[in-house]
């Protein structure tokens, strides 16, 4: 009986920390475009004024716009009962930058400050610029543009909001920080989802237990 007790004590001390063990999940984006602001809607607005949906993903300003990217993460892969204990969104930027008239160019010496936004409009074509929380969620500054590397936001927050069904996940917006944004202050043209290489395409990496 001691050694059946035993064993059981040993099964239980082997199981229990298993149900609360973390599970990691990476979501690729469901939707991601480059999206036009401050852009002079006129009589040829189709032309000067589209979205960007190619292997790029446009941040900064041109010559008659300014370029920000939505990007939507859907949560199917998150249990309802889970507790989200980390979520950061991953994109990456392989050194090339947009400028005027989108040339791609290698990246100046200048670095930049990229913020993450929450996105207010259910419908990013509804209207011809989505609306968004004022407040950055968090910051990325690009150092070195001209090196690849990978650009990390800590949306921990938004998301358990979305999560919890708290706010709508209506998407987050990345653009440059107040200040920076203006006609021809280019901007990292970061890899989207569609890029051939799909291991550096967008990715939203979600740490939950339970569930």
């Amino acid at each position: 009986m001691r050694r059946l007790l035993l064993f059981a004590l040993v099964l239980l001390g082997v199981a229990g920390p298993a149900e609360g063990a973390a599970t990691t999940v990476t979501v690729p984006p469901s939707a991601d475009v480059g999206l036009p602001f401050w852009c002079d809607w006129g009589y040829d607005w189709e032309e000067r004024c589209y979205r960007d949906d190619g292997p790029r993903l446009p941040i900064g300003g041109v010559d008659d716009k300014v370029w920000r990217t939505a990007l939507r993460f859907p949560l199917g892969h998150v249990p309802a009962s889970a507790e989200i204990a980390a979520a950061r969104l991953e994109v990456h930027h392989d050194g090339t930058c947009i400028a005027p008239r989108l040339r791609s160019v290698p990246c100046g010496e200048l670095g930049y400050v990229v913020d993450a936004h929450r996105i207010l409009s259910p419908g990013w074509f509804r209207e011809r610029e989505v609306e968004i929380d004022e407040r950055s969620l968090f910051t990325e500054v690009v150092l070195a543009g001209w090196t690849p590397q990978w650009l990390v936001w800590d949306l921990t927050d938004l998301v358990r909001a979305w999560h919890r069904r708290l706010v709508p996940n209506n998407g987050v917006l990345l653009k440059l920080q107040d200040g920076d944004e203006d006609f021809g202050y280019g901007g990292p043209y970061v890899l989207s989802s569609s890029h051939p290489t799909s291991a550096l395409r967008p990715r939203l990496v979600v740490t939950y237990s339970g569930g």
